[in-house]
């Protein structure tokens, strides 16, 4: 059977998967707005939204002017912060308007075969779009796993890219490849490079340069010229162009397959030839150069340097790394190879060991599960403290998490298969005394393991707070709360509980004592709170009684007071989602809902329409756990006599970017990571 399914020919489907941020918010996503546009047609016409389907459904055209602004308006996007390297404020991400999220579906649907010509031009680059997508990769039959009678997941609408893309989805799988393997068999010296803050620092204007070796104001009409408007009414009063959505990387690829050409005819009329003399391979931003004489890398770095600086650009001297002889292997590489292996050893089914086998041959129950939280942390900073001083957290977190997420899967896979015997075993009350000591010792010492794994997560997320190691963190977790809750099917109509109630209890106490702790001890930052407050997602898996207490994320906001830059939509809604309508948040409630009101008051100026202010609005009049005598309140003031046809219409839509009703962790969780397309 193929693994491969179509993708969806719909031109909606451009802002599922290009013009939001990958790191944001688990509950946030852009699959209910697709369906939303797909289903009335919406469309723009002289700088308005207008629908082409069910035209007369009442309140369409009022909620269609709030969601795309009036006429003239001036529609600012959504910046917000994520912790990054090398920036100490944090880096801006950008959530675009929704009425220019749907001008970019008219772009794409225009120019998707131009866009897709002027990024396949270079002969450098190792990261391009090539065609659109017409298929997409399954994802992995995982949840018989959790549960008997768990249903796969939908991916279809949780698309990675519009476009299939050349040659690599991340820049780890070019080290060791064979295009990196021959370069270095070719080759006795390889440098490293990296552009200096790249978005941030290419004039937009120079795109018409890129394409058509013309100022822009000579362009106009043109792709290059639309491109560009568009990217200056993103990015309003900042530089560079809008960072986050994949759109963007097409802007810079297009561009920086220019300077590749130009690059590459330069070195050619000095008799320096690719594949002969050299060889470069450019990653969006980042550059490999093998070589073997030195002066040809200087006159390299000469014309590189000399292209780079037409289009604002430039190399980041920080980050240039020389390896004068061979194997082209950074200490990062090494480090990763002993995670890895370290990962394997610690994660693998203790029963099918040698050790296992001993001990079942003299009649000792051992368990397929076992980590001790201390040795698995220490060995892994001995392997960092081993290969290099320079390696930090950071460089290494991300990828062990994804790693320690793998070999999980893997190992709860082998247990499931065990462990379930006994338990139907139990069900049916076909099991000795001996069997059901051995049932119980593997039901303790799956949770005191997956005990260990939370607290080895946490302490990487103490370590690396970032928006990606929070991301994973949540996933890892959320897989063990999903195992432990799960059922075996015992016949037909029976069923049986995986693991008892006070187990499940044991697992959730234990993560609410991580999180507590974790708000108690970290300073909260304008461009780090997105990241703390992700970790929520996994309390909302629980009961009540068992998620941390009011008065700990109470704390937690006041130490956020003083730093009023930190509410944003995000973090705003993330509170939200995880609170419902509990009691004990009183004040809380009190500044996030004066924080909603100001950006819904700041709508009812007719020219100014922020996507932040627009989110907030829409998600408000959706929200189940805001009283619906401030939803009409607000409607009244933005529509006037026209406020019950607009409360009542987004009653109907329920979900517009945020999954309000039935929201699962797992779904939202394989629908942000989404897969990969062909």
């Amino acid at each position: 059977m193929s693994r491969l399914l179509h993708v969806s020919k719909s031109k909606y489907r451009v802002v599922i998967s290009d013009t939001l941020p990958y790191e944001r918010p688990m509950f946030f996503s852009n699959r209910f707005f697709a369906r939303f546009l797909k289903f009335y047609g919406v469309e723009i016409n002289g700088d308005v939204l207008i629908a082409s389907k069910h035209t007369e459904e009442p309140g369409l055209k009022e909620f269609l002017e709030i969601l795309g602004g009036k006429k003239g308006a001036s529609r600012s996007s959504f910046h917000y912060s994520i912790t990054k390297d090398g920036h100490k404020e944090g880096r801006s991400l950008s959530v675009i308007h929704p009425f220019h999220q749907i001008k970019m579906v008219d772009f794409y649907d225009r120019y998707k075969m131009l866009l897709i010509d002027f990024c396949s031009r270079s002969n450098y680059s190792i990261r391009f779009p090539y065609k659109v997508a017409d298929y997409q990769k399954k994802q992995k039959g995982f949840h018989k796993i959790f549960s008997d009678d768990a249903e796969p997941i939908d991916t279809s609408e949780s698309l990675k890219h519009f476009f299939a893309y050349k040659y690599y989805k991340n820049i780890n799988f070019f080290y060791g490849d064979y295009r990196f393997l021959r370069a270095e068999k070719k080759f006795r010296n390889m440098t490293k490079l990296d552009l200096k803050r790249c978005f941030e620092s290419i004039i937009p204007s120079t795109l018409s340069t890129a394409m058509f070796n013309n100022k822009m104001e000579n362009c106009e009409g043109s792709l290059a010229f639309y491109f560009c408007k568009l990217q200056d009414e993103f990015n309003k009063s900042r530089d560079g162009i809008i960072i986050g959505p994949e759109f963007s990387r097409i802007y810079a690829e297009i561009i920086l397959q220019r300077i590749d050409l130009e690059l590459e005819k330069q070195l050619e009329t000095e008799e320096i030839l690719r594949n002969k003399d050299y060889i470069f391979y450019r990653y969006v931003d980042d550059g490999f150069l093998f070589f073997n004489d030195v002066e040809v890398k200087e006159r390299f770095f000469y014309n590189y340097i000399s292209e780079l600086k037409k289009y604002g650009l430039s190399i980041n001297k920080d980050k240039i790394v020389a390896f004068s002889e061979r194997p082209f292997v950074e200490s990062i590489s090494i480090a990763k190879g002993l995670l890895l292996r370290l990962v394997d050893e610690r994660f693998q089914n203790r029963l099918d060991t040698f050790k296992g086998f001993v001990h079942s041959q003299n009649n000792r129950i051992d368990t397929p599960t076992k980590l001790d939280f201390k040795t698995f942390v220490n060995e892994v900073r001995t392997i960092m403290c081993t290969c290099g001083e320079d390696i930090k957290y950071k460089d290494i977190t991300s990828f062990l998490l994804g790693v320690v997420q793998k070999r999980l899967m893997l190992l709860i896979r082998d247990f499931n298969l065990l462990y379930g015997q006994y338990c139907k075993a139990a069900a049916n009350a076909s099991i000795n005394k001996y069997g059901m000591t051995i049932k119980e010792r593997y039901e303790r010492e799956f949770v005191e393991f997956s005990k260990s794994i939370v607290e080895v997560l946490f302490y990487f997320l103490y370590c690396d707070m970032r928006m990606s190691t929070s991301l994973k963190v949540v996933s890892v977790i959320n897989k063990l709360q999903l195992f432990v809750r799960g059922t075996y099917d015992i016949d037909e109509f029976n069923k049986s509980d995986k693991f008892p109630e006070h187990y499940i209890e044991k697992l959730d106490e234990k993560i609410s004592d991580e999180i507590a702790s974790l708000f108690l001890n970290i300073k909260p930052e304008k461009y780090n709170l997105m990241e703390i407050l992700n970790i929520l997602e996994v309390e909302k898996t629980m009961q009540v009684k068992n998620q941390i207490s009011p008065k700990v994320l109470n704390d937690f906001w006041r130490k956020c007071n003083g730093k009023a830059l930190c509410l944003n939509f995000f973090t705003v809604f993330e509170v939200i989602h995880f609170i419902k309508d509990a009691e004990g948040y009183n004040d809380l409630k009190h500044m996030l809902f004066g924080w909603i009101e100001e950006q819904i008051h700041s709508l009812n100026d007719s020219m100014s329409s922020s996507a932040e202010a627009v989110l907030t609005f829409l998600e408000t009049m959706c929200c189940p756990w805001i009283d619906n005598y401030k939803k009409i309140e607000y409607a009244r003031l933005l529509c006037g006599d026209a406020s019950d046809k607009i409360y009542n219409f987004a009653k109907k839509q329920k979900d517009i970017f945020i999954k309000w009703h039935g929201y699962k962790l797992d779904e939202a969780i394989q629908q942000i990571h989404s897969s990969e397309v062909y």
